[in-house]
C-alpha cells in the first residue's frame, strides 16, 4: 500500500491560500481517497462547527467534533473517516503564503502550525458570536467574492487576526516562545528532516548549527514540548511505518535504508518506541 503525496493545487490564480466549507470539501473529493492514508506537501487546518468524525494523523486516530481546530503540518500522513454531517471549514495553505513582503518567512504565523507537533487539536469556541468564528466567516466571504489577487493582503491580514484570536483565547494551553527560539527549532527540524537517516544524535546537529545541545533541547521543549532526541525518534518511527505500509521492501531493506547497521537494531528500536513489532504493525494495517 503506497502512501500518495498530495501536492497543493488551487486553480484560483495559483493562490497560496484556500478556504472551503467542510461539506463542499467532502462532496468534491473522492471518498476512497479521503479514507486512505496520504501525505500533504502543504499545511492544512480543519475548523469544526458541527458534527463529529475520526481523523488519523501519523497513524494515530483522533476524534474530531464541534469546537475543534485541527492543525495539520506539512508532510504529515493523515486520512479522514468521512461523515457527511460534519460542518465547518477546511483551510489549505501553501508555503509561499508564509513569506512576507520582505521575502522573509513570517515565523510568527508559521510557528502556529508547527508548534503543536504532538498536539494537533485545539479546543476552541466556534459559536457564531466568538471572535474567531466572526473572522473565519469573514475570511471565507472575502475569499469567495471578487479576485483573490486583489484581496490577498486583506485575507492574509484577516487570517493573522484569526490566529491571534486563538492565541488570546487559548493563552493557557498554547506554547509560548520567542521568535529566536522558534528559529532554532525550525532550523533543527529542517536539518533532521534532511539527515535523519544518516545523523541520529543531537550533538552532531548542534555542531552543524553552531549551538549547544542545551539550546536545541530548550527550543524543542519550548516549541513542541518534546526533547530534541524525541524529535529524531519520531521522524524515524513515522518513516518506518510509511515504508512498512508501502509494502515494497523487506524489513532488512528498510533497516539499511534508514541507516541502521543491523536489521535487529531497527526491530528493537521500533518496538521500543512504537510499542508494537514491525510484523504486528503491518498485520494491523495491511489486510
Amino acid at each position: 500500500m503506497s502512501i500518495e503525496r498530495i501536492k497543493y493545487l488551487n486553480k484560483r490564480n495559483n493562490a497560496s491560500f484556500e478556504i472551503v466549507k467542510f461539506e463542499d470539501f467532502i462532496s468534491r473529493t473522492n471518498k476512497t481517497m479521503l479514507e486512505r492514508d496520504y501525505r500533504l506537501n502543504f499545511f492544512s487546518m480543519l475548523y469544526i462547527t458541527e458534527g463529529s468524525s475520526i481523523h488519523s494523523i501519523d497513524f494515530k486516530e483522533y476524534k474530531i467534533e464541534k469546537n475543534d481546530l485541527v492543525i495539520l503540518e506539512k508532510n504529515k500522513i493523515h486520512s479522514f473517516r468521512v461523515n457527511k454531517s460534519i460542518k465547518g471549514y477546511v483551510i489549505n495553505i501553501n508555503e509561499p503564503f508564509f513569506i512576507n513582503n520582505n521575502e522573509n518567512y513570517d515565523y510568527n504565523l508559521l510557528a502556529f502550525f508547527e508548534a503543536p507537533f504532538e498536539k494537533p487539536i485545539l479546543k476552541i469556541n466556534t459559536d457564531k458570536t466568538a471572535t474567531n468564528r466572526i473572522l473565519i466567516d469573514l475570511i471565507y466571504k472575502e475569499y469567495t467574492t471578487g479576485v483573490y489577487r486583489e484581496k490577498e493582503t486583506l485575507i492574509k491580514s484577516l487570517f493573522q487576526s484569526f490566529i491571534s484570536s486563538f492565541r488570546y483565547e487559548n493563552d493557557s494551553i498554547i506554547q509560548h516562545f520567542s521568535i529566536s527560539v522558534y528559529k532554532t527549532y525550525y532550523k533543527y527540524r529542517k536539518l533532521v528532516e534532511k539527515n535523519y537517516t544518516t545523523i541520529k544524535d543531537v550533538k552532531t546537529y548542534a555542531s552543524i548549527m553552531g549551538v549547544t545541545k542545551k539550546t536545541i533541547n530548550k527550543a524543542c521543549r519550548d516549541c513542541a514540548d518534546i526533547s530534541a532526541k524525541q524529535l529524531i525518534i519520531n521522524r524515524l518511527i513515522i518513516e518506518t511505518k510509511r515504508l512498512l505500509l508501502k509494502n515494497e521492501l523487506k524489513n532488512y531493506e528498510i533497516s539499511y535504508k534508514l541507516g541502521f547497521d543491523e536489521p535487529s537494531n531497527l526491530a528493537s528500536f521500533f518496538k521500543r518506541y512504537a510499542f508494537i513489532s514491525m510484523t504486528d504493525f503491518k498485520k494491523t494495517f495491511i489486510s
